[in-house]
């Protein structure tokens, strides 16, 4: 019993970290962002001065959308997948 205890810990506590990291690092409750290369990328990053504001949508300008297919790509694709879009 306290080896699955220790088990649930190992498995449930890295992925709340990735979902605390994720909130921090995005605007989870904000409008989402449009590129017209990639499409749909996800929320808004926090302080992202690429992003224009046209309305009820982002548009994010540039060439480099790392921050939306790295590490929190997963996410930002389920966030939009959540939305609706």
């Amino acid at each position: 019993m306290r080896t699955l205890k220790g088990l649930i810990v190992l498995i449930l506590l890295p992925l709340l970290f990735y979902l605390f990291a994720f909130t921090v690092r995005f605007e989870v409750f904000g409008c989402p962002v449009r590129d017209d290369r990639h499409g749909w990328l996800g929320p808004r990053v926090r302080g992202d001065a690429r992003c224009e504001d046209i309305g009820k949508v982002w548009y994010h300008h540039g060439d480099d959308i790392s921050d939306y297919t790295g590490v929190f790509r997963p996410l930002c694709r389920f966030w939009v997948y959540a939305n609706g879009l």
